[in-house]
């Protein structure tokens, strides 16, 4: 006996009772389904509130890389100012470089600015935990 098809309906070539909704499940002997795994708890959008920072370790990188970045602006303007117009890197070259670092350093000491407003407003503390 034949199974009769309506018009218009589409078939699934999978067989009765395969999962439709994970296309790589296991068949054949020995082979499992995939577990459900236990989830952690809900978030609650707390973390702003609980996240936080190491700002000591932000300041020493903050005043580390201003310190390097205010050195590689003048040793590219140095540069700049003493090359030519030649083939590159040419004076345009090291100007770029010069602003790219000037850029970087400004950054720098705006986090600088940021983590003292933060340490002095007492968010560098962390709570004691028991």
């Amino acid at each position: 006996m034949a199974v009769q098809r309506r018009p218009g309906v589409r078939h699934s070539p999978r067989r009765a009772g395969e999962r439709h909704d994970f296309p790589h499940a296991p068949s054949g002997p020995g082979r499992t389904t995939p577990e459900v795994r236990p989830q952690d708890e809900v978030r609650r959008g707390d973390e702003p509130v609980t996240a936080r920072t190491d700002l000591e370790l932000r300041r020493l990188l903050s005043r580390v890389f201003l310190g390097l970045f205010v050195c590689g602006a003048a040793a590219f303007t140095v540069l700049a100012v003493v090359s030519g117009g030649g083939p590159a890197p040419n004076r345009s070259t090291f100007a770029v470089f010069a602003a790219v670092c000037v850029a970087f350093a400004g950054i720098a000491a705006v986090d600088l600015i940021v983590i003292g407003r933060r340490l002095a407003a007492g968010q560098g503390r962390r709570p004691e935990r028991r």
